[in-house]
């Protein structure tokens, strides 16, 4: 029944069989109701050919819509893929769009423009000022190149080296080994920059900068410090299901490559970022992974107009995000079931309100602001040179002192002996004193008894005596009397 001759045929004997009874009713009908008549049949046969034609036309554009449509499908469901990733997988195994714009944004965040290979044109100046070419090398027009570096901007310098096997990178490959300070353009041109050292160089920066041989980097910023750069696959996407300790939140750290490039004093902090915290651990180390208990939703995006990569530098609430790059657009949504690592207080905040529980603490290494520690490390440098100058300054005083005191000491010391001998002759002296006082003690003794026993024999005597004077008194004064009265009676007549 596909042969279209065979529906031709059957129109074509339709079309005869209407002819025929058309002619048949001319007998019985008037003229002008079979006029009226051919015209319908006509339009009929019109309106079946339009109605095929529409109905191909639409059988056509329906197939192509449904094409379109599972197209269209299809392509949403590969955008979403994409832009999400496989939203059946706990761990995505294919990182998506939005996955890959965090990781980007945070790679751009605080980075600012970099430029590598620089070549200095010779050794410092007096004041640390060196001359830098920007120009890469081997480009192919140095002239058309501009570095786009401005007058007065402040300039992070390290020398390069090639990149270690166990890093990963291409050979060849050449990346920043040694700090040599913060340095601020003096004199730019589209091919160079003349920098000079904001702060005081120590020795090690002044001995690299001496010995040159080395290309630089050049950062419009500090690099910045993060938990995944030192993880062996910082694109590894953790499994939060798992534990901490097997599969760290922040990726696995090997101590082997670690411990080539980390001092021992702060290796153990790296190691340990991402895995279960000790109940030792300060508060300000510990996160917490919890599980929520029900769908729940959260506002991450700060509501203040900024730049592209730079933030308002003050407190904003809740740590919500301010970079465009670095917000989501939307609310953050959370699942029942779903896993998250948050700070304690949140934490804290989001079980209290029963909207999750508790699964393990998490330590969290803090990060480093590598601007303001290299600043803070001068400020302490400047601090101990001051310091040692005071007491170099000290000890030369107290050196002074010593030898005016070890004189002192010798002439003390000849004083001594001296005085030892006095002092022994002295002793000797008081002996002999003191022998030839215990025999005039004796004699003193023997004297005052003496004198003793004399005192009490003339005591004695003075009492006989003062008797006998008394007995003389009265006994002359007796006779006297008897004589002037023997006068007396004499003279009388």
């Amino acid at each position: 029944m596909d042969n279209p001759v065979i529906y031709q045929a059957l129109g074509a004997l339709l079309v005869l069989f209407f002819l025929f009874l058309t002619y048949m009713f001319t007998k019985t009908w008037r003229w002008f109701h079979v006029v009226c008549t051919f015209f319908v049949f006509g339009a009929s046969i019109a309106f079946m050919c339009y109605a095929t034609m529409s109905y191909k036309t639409h059988a056509a554009w329906r197939a192509i819509e449904l094409k379109n449509r599972l197209n269209a499908e299809k392509a949403q469901a590969e955008f979403d893929m994409l832009m999400y990733g496989d939203r059946a997988e706990v761990v995505q195994t294919v990182a998506s769009i939005r996955t890959q714009n965090a990781k980007f944004a945070r790679m751009v965040f605080d980075r600012g423009r970099v430029w590598r290979g620089c070549n200095p044109q010779g050794p410092p100046a007096g004041d640390g000022s060196v001359t830098v070419s920007t120009v890469p090398q081997g480009a192919a027009d140095p002239a058309a190149v501009d570095n786009q570096i401005e007058d007065k901007m402040v300039l992070y310098a390290f020398t390069e080296a090639e990149a270690p096997p166990e890093v990963g990178l291409p050979p060849g490959t050449k990346i920043p080994q040694f700090y040599l300070g913060e340095f601020t353009a003096v004199s730019v041109t589209n091919t160079s920059v003349t920098v000079r050292p904001t702060l005081p160089l120590d020795n090690q920066q002044r001995q690299r900068l001496q010995a040159g041989g080395q290309s630089w980097t050049l950062f419009e910023t500090m690099p910045i410090d993060g938990h995944n750069f030192f993880a062996t696959d910082p694109d590894a996407i953790s499994n939060l299901n798992e534990d901490a300790n097997v599969s760290p939140i922040f990726g696995k750290m090997d101590p082997d490559f670690l411990g080539k490039l980390l001092p021992p004093g702060v290796l153990p902090s790296y190691l340990r970022d991402g895995k279960r915290a000790e109940p030792t651990d300060p508060p300000e180390k510990t996160w917490v992974k919890v599980r929520f208990t029900s769908d729940h939703s959260e506002i991450v995006d700060s509501d203040a107009t900024l730049g592209g990569v730079e933030g308002s530098q003050d407190w904003f609430d809740r740590g919500r995000s301010e970079i465009p790059l670095l917000q989501r657009g939307d609310v953050a949504k959370f699942k029942k079931g779903a896993i998250g690592v948050f700070p304690q207080s949140d934490a804290d905040d989001l079980i209290s309100r029963g909207v999750c529980e508790r699964v393990e603490p998490i330590y969290v290494r803090s990060l480093n602001d590598y601007e303001y520690q290299f600043r803070s490390m001068h400020l302490q440098m400047v601090q101990i040179r001051q310091n040692i100058e005071r007491l170099d300054r000290n000890i030369a005083e107290q050196t002074s002192t010593n030898g005016r005191t070890e004189t002192l000491i010798a002439y003390r010391t000849e004083e001594k002996g001296k005085l030892q001998q006095d002092l022994d002759k002295f002793v000797y002296e008081r002996d002999q004193v003191t022998a030839y006082l215990g025999k005039l003690q004796l004699a003193y003794n023997d004297t005052k008894a003496e004198l003793s026993r004399l005192y009490r024999t003339n005591f004695q005597l003075s009492e006989e005596l003062r008797t006998i004077s008394e007995e003389l008194t009265r006994e002359i004064n007796r006779r006297t009397a008897e004589a002037v009265a023997e006068v007396d009676a004499a003279r009388r007549p």
